[in-house]
């Protein structure tokens, strides 16, 4: 099987870009099938597990620390996996990834088929599957540049995310159901097979090689050269402001969504799968119009009239009591926090240089998966104090601030086209 590399051009002429563009690419379109199958299985996982902690603990502590477990590995490795995604082809980094996340989730349907799971059991499985995601998520990231040419760079990027919010519909729905029907060691098990898919069409990719510079490793000094090229750059220091904001604020309040089902709602397996449905439905809505918006606006300004959206929904989302607006505003909630997340994303990869451009997206992926645990783990703690609703919005309202004072300080961000 030939390594990773860049893509070739589908047409000697120029191709009009477009949403979709990045699907002519043979690849790219086994990319996506793969993925969709593999990450709606990890959403199956995602339910079924926050369910089962919640069931363990009913402690809203514990989801925190779950959260926390899963995450801790990107603060340590991204900086590192930054690096590794420009040494080394990332079909390859993809494979040993995901094989390894496909053995995790057979390990947890293992232990609760026999009914010997305990809290402690998914902590450190949580662990290893961070240790594992801390490669996989910035490998993921960079793939999108080898299998697409730079021209439909945009379009492989706003694909990218449609496979995750795909996904985040697929994945909830099948999961809800079999989380009601024969419980969440199915969800487990399925999420296992389902590696299959992703492993079979990483497999099939026919790629020419990408020309790498095999600079020394020396993986401290390039982690600094890249922390220096992005603190000093006018537009990427702000947009990885932005993403630690989300991730310590606005982001991680799907962490306490089984507890909002269970206390709030009253109905801990079918209103939390319902949330998080329509998180899903408004987040795959905000990925096919990215595009769209970022040319009517401008991208920067999206991301500005995101921050504001996002806050006002989720706030409203935190005053609910019954589950139908719960579920218009979790929607919306959706909606924002993907365009935001996505548009962010875009405007990263179209700033960063290739030399740069692992370390930068791994600084990316340490903004949302190694800040995220510590905001996790703070909402958890404050939750478990002063409860769910009212830790849901203080978080809120905290994210846009932060984020309201990252664009009114940086402005460059918001003038992006």
């Amino acid at each position: 099987m030939a390594s990773m590399a860049q893509a070739p051009a589908a047409e000697s002429k120029p191709a009009r870009v477009h949403n979709f563009s990045a699907f002519q690419f043979p690849n790219f379109r086994l990319y996506f099938i793969g993925q969709t199958i593999s990450i709606s299985g990890s959403w199956m996982q995602i339910v079924a597990q926050g369910w089962l902690v919640f069931e363990l603990t009913k402690n809203e502590l514990w989801l925190g620390l779950v959260a926390c477990a899963a995450g801790l590995p990107s603060l340590i490795l991204s900086p590192l996996a930054g690096v590794l995604v420009e040494r080394i082809h990332t079909r390859k980094l993809l494979l040993i990834t995901q094989t390894m996340q496909m053995f995790l989730a057979l390990a947890l349907a293992l232990l609760t088929f026999s009914n010997t799971v305990q809290v402690w059991h998914i902590m450190v499985l949580a662990f290893l599957l961070g240790i594992t995601n801390a490669i996989d998520a910035p490998s993921r990231q960079a793939i999108v540049a080898d299998l697409v040419d730079r021209e439909h760079l945009p379009s492989g990027i706003a694909m990218n995310s449609i496979i995750f919010n795909l996904s985040r519909v697929i994945g909830p729905v099948i999961g809800g159901i079999l989380l009601t029907k024969v419980g969440p060691a199915w969800c487990f098990l399925i999420n296992g097979l389902s590696f299959i898919a992703v492993l079979f069409t990483l497999y099939k990719m026919q790629v020419a090689i990408r020309p790498r510079t095999l600079m020394a490793f020396a993986p401290i000094k390039q982690l600094k050269e890249g922390l220096q090229f992005a603190r000093k750059h006018h537009t990427i220091a702000p947009l990885l402001l932005l993403a630690v904001a989300a991730a310590l604020f606005t982001n991680n309040i799907s962490t306490l969504l089984p507890a909002f089902a269970d206390t709030v709602l009253h109905s801990p397996k079918e209103a939390y799968a319902d949330i998080t449905t329509a998180i899903g439905v408004g987040a795959v809505i905000a990925g096919l119009i990215m595009n769209l918006m970022g040319k009517w606006l401008g991208r920067g300004r999206v991301v500005g009239l995101m921050v504001i959206f996002v806050t006002i929904s989720a706030f409203a989302f935190s005053t609910t009591a019954t589950e139908t607006p719960a579920i218009i505003f979790a929607g919306l909630y959706g909606f924002g926090i993907i365009l935001q997340f996505v548009t962010v994303n875009t405007l990263i990869q179209s700033e960063v240089p290739d030399a740069f451009r692992g370390r930068v997206l791994s600084l990316y992926t340490l903004s949302w998966f190694g800040i995220a645990p510590f905001g996790a783990l703070l909402m958890g703690g404050v939750a478990s104090v002063i409860g769910t609703p009212t830790t849901i919005g203080l978080t809120a309202v905290l994210g846009g601030m932060m984020s309201i004072f990252v664009l009114l300080r940086w402005p460059a961000a918001r003038q992006l086209a």
